[in-house]
């Protein structure tokens, strides 16, 4: 009876101490942000601002430090930045890019109406 009380117990300490190893790793952001950044570069996001990419690049470095330095405070701020900064990278070549689509349409426009002035000038 006391052996059979001893394993229980033993089985439970080992069952709980299997299961606290069993917490999910946690996520390196740099390298998070590492993927995000080579995503933006495949995607062509870089050419629409350079100057905004060349300063996550300098924050990357500045949080791969902070890291290396136990810095938490000043490494998630760098890493919520780093992502901000991104978002605004995409944004920009969206902008960009509707900027591009206006244009072609403005000067659609501008070649119908002279096409539209001709014919009425022939009427």
């Amino acid at each position: 009876m006391i052996k059979m009380i001893i394993t229980l117990i033993f089985a439970t300490i080992l069952a709980f101490a299997s299961s606290l190893q069993a917490k999910t790793p946690k996520v390196d952001e740099i390298l998070v942000v590492q993927k995000m950044i080579s995503q933006a570069y495949q995607h062509g996001y870089v050419d629409s601002a350079p100057i905004e990419m060349s300063a996550i690049e300098k924050k990357v470095v500045m949080a791969k430090e902070a890291k290396q330095k136990r810095n938490k405070k000043l490494f998630r701020k760098l890493i919520r930045e780093i992502k901000t900064d991104l978002k605004i990278v995409k944004k920009r070549f969206e902008v960009n890019k509707l900027n591009m689509q206006l244009s072609d349409i403005q000067n659609k426009n501008l070649d119908n109406q002279l096409i539209l002035d001709e014919l009425q000038e022939q009427l």
